[in-house]
């Protein structure tokens, strides 16, 4: 099945941007522009897609218009905008809790995607460890020793939700840990960085257009006050890893360090492979 395109009209929000791509249309398919209205919670601004501003950054765009190539105005993606935009803008409420912390997670993520086109090594040194804090915080801890308990018995396959979300998180963590010792070696692996970004934005709009759409239907009054008290006690007591020294090793231990990137690219190689063999793309 091919998928929808859209043509999306845009106005650059960049103060210093340049007349060129101030504004304009870009065509991107209607999954992939969920994703980038996923980075700020207005819901009226998305994330220039890659390659999209002359200057090479990430920017934040207007949305003007959204047109199917065929169809005319895309109203199936604005309710699904919307409907996540509205759960953010509740107050003192669990599920929109965890949604305005993903903008957090992903507006760091922008940063540190910038310090890596800057090639700032020490930059992405402490960026990535407070990466990895914020993942911990979040997904570590509210989601999985608060949010995911209480649910696997109350939602339709929770069990079976729970796992693949862990699986997500292990995945993202993972692939980070990878990164940041190619940094301890100083070295920029932009590959592997690329891989963070793609499984964190992936798991982002599904837990937030998908998973959180559907808990939400599930939780009481009650229910939502003993998240929140839940989530509010476990981000009081947690105590951040602080970035600590970038350490250079020896040749031998960089030899090891190369050799542990090389397998990681090999096996995002033949995961690549494998999901173009997929008719699902999954």
């Amino acid at each position: 099945m091919s998928k929808q395109m859209l043509d999306v009209r845009y106005q650059c929000l960049h103060p210093s941007c340049c007349a060129n791509c101030r504004e304009g249309v870009i065509t991107v398919d209607e999954e992939a522009f969920v994703e980038l209205c996923a980075f700020y919670p207005e819901e009226d601004v998305f994330r220039s897609p890659r390659g999209a501003c002359r200057l090479g950054f990430n920017r934040a765009y207007k949305l003007v218009s959204v047109k199917r190539l065929d169809e005319g105005v895309n109203e199936l993606h604005t309710e699904v905008v919307i409907t996540a935009a509205q759960i953010r803008k509740r107050q003192n409420d669990p599920i929109a809790l965890l949604m305005n912390e993903h903008q957090s997670i992903l507006k760091l993520m922008a940063r540190i995607e910038e310090q890596r086109a800057r090639r700032e090594v020490d930059a992405l040194w402490a960026s990535t460890r407070e990466f990895e804090n914020e993942i911990m915080l979040h997904s570590g801890l509210k989601e999985e020793e608060v949010l995911l308990p209480m649910l696997m018995s109350r939602l339709p396959l929770g069990e079976g939700l729970a796992v693949i979300i862990r699986e997500e998180h292990r995945e993202i963590v993972s692939i980070l840990h990878a990164f940041r010792c190619a940094l301890e070696d100083g070295d920029i692996n932009d590959g592997v960085l690329g891989s963070v970004m793609m499984s964190l934005n992936s798991h982002i709009r599904k837990e937030d257009n998908e998973f959180f759409v559907l808990v939400d239907k599930h939780l009481t009054d009650d229910l939502r006050g003993e998240l929140l008290e839940g989530m509010k006690k476990i981000e009081a007591g947690f105590v951040p890893v602080p970035p600590g020294e970038r350490n250079i090793k020896t040749d031998e231990q960089k030899v090891a360090a190369a050799k542990r990137l090389q397998f990681h690219d090999d096996y995002l190689s033949i995961k690549e492979i494998a999901n173009t063999g997929s008719c699902c793309g999954h």
